[in-house]
């Protein structure tokens, strides 16, 4: 606990004396990393982004994620986006799985425009990935999110979201003997807020802190946005779990590309 702790105090400490850069560089292009799809900006044009994330959870097991995720407009405030990875589990007492994960699709509405934009949506996840790794199953979600941006350019950002996550229960049949697999959805709330905030040497910080009421996730995040010169960005990150449900300790770094 005091680790985390310490963590907290890191992260956010460095957020509050960073916030104070009087730099004006937009960071509507600057995405979360935690909600990537529940933001508010709506894209000008195409987006996507790979990225490699390592991740550490109890019982000495450990997961890496590749994958690739974007989104496109497809109206002037409405845009479409969507994301798949290839997952290892591997556990430090038996046998790891790895496969595909389920797709996720989304879109959101842009209801409001800037200085605080406001947006609804929705995604879902499409159930064709490997249930050996725990995919498999249909969840789905509305949310609304805002970004309000500072004279100085910070961009202090806000997620609420109901989600509806199934759950598949193996049952026996003691008189039978035969195994059926029935689907539960079980109904959750996102409380999500994070800070994007430039400097003069044009890295921008993302601070992010997620709580999902289902499966008992918190989780807090730091990372980099930096703009390369011949275009795209180099985007990383860590993130410490606060609750039993959210990764120990993740690690991701990627590419991300507007055209």
């Amino acid at each position: 606990m005091n680790r985390r702790v310490l963590m907290i105090v890191v992260l956010f400490g460095l957020s509050v004396n960073l916030s104070w850069a009087q730099n004006t560089n937009a960071t509507d292009e600057v995405r979360l990393f935690q909600n990537f799809f529940q933001d508010a900006p709506i894209a000008a044009n195409p987006y996507g982004e790979s990225f490699f994330q390592y991740s550490t959870y109890d019982n000495d097991v450990s997961g890496i994620d590749v994958a690739v995720q974007g989104a496109l407009p497809v109206a002037d405030k409405l845009q479409l986006g969507g994301g798949v990875a290839f997952r290892s589990i591997s556990p430090s007492v038996g046998d790891g799985q790895s496969g595909i994960s389920d797709v996720l699709v989304s879109g959101r509405y842009n209801v409001m425009p800037g200085p605080t934009a406001i947006s609804i949506g929705a995604w879902a996840t499409l159930p064709v990935g490997s249930e050996d790794i725990g995919e498999g199953t249909f969840d789905f979600s509305g949310f609304g999110s805002l970004r309000h941006y500072l004279p100085s350019g910070v961009a202090l950002t806000g997620t609420f979201g109901l989600e509806f996550t199934e759950t598949k229960v193996a049952r026996f049949n003691a008189v039978t003997g035969a195994v059926t697999t029935n689907s539960d959805h079980n109904t959750g709330v996102l409380i999500a807020g994070g800070l994007v905030y430039p400097t003069r040497g044009g890295i921008n910080i993302v601070s992010e802190l997620s709580l999902r009421t289902e499966g008992d996730f918190v989780l807090l995040s730091g990372g980099l946005d930096y703009a390369l010169k011949a275009g795209g960005r180099v985007r990383g990150g860590i993130g410490i779990g606060l609750d039993d449900g959210a990764p120990n300790f993740t690690l991701r770094g990627g590419y991300f590309l507007s055209l």
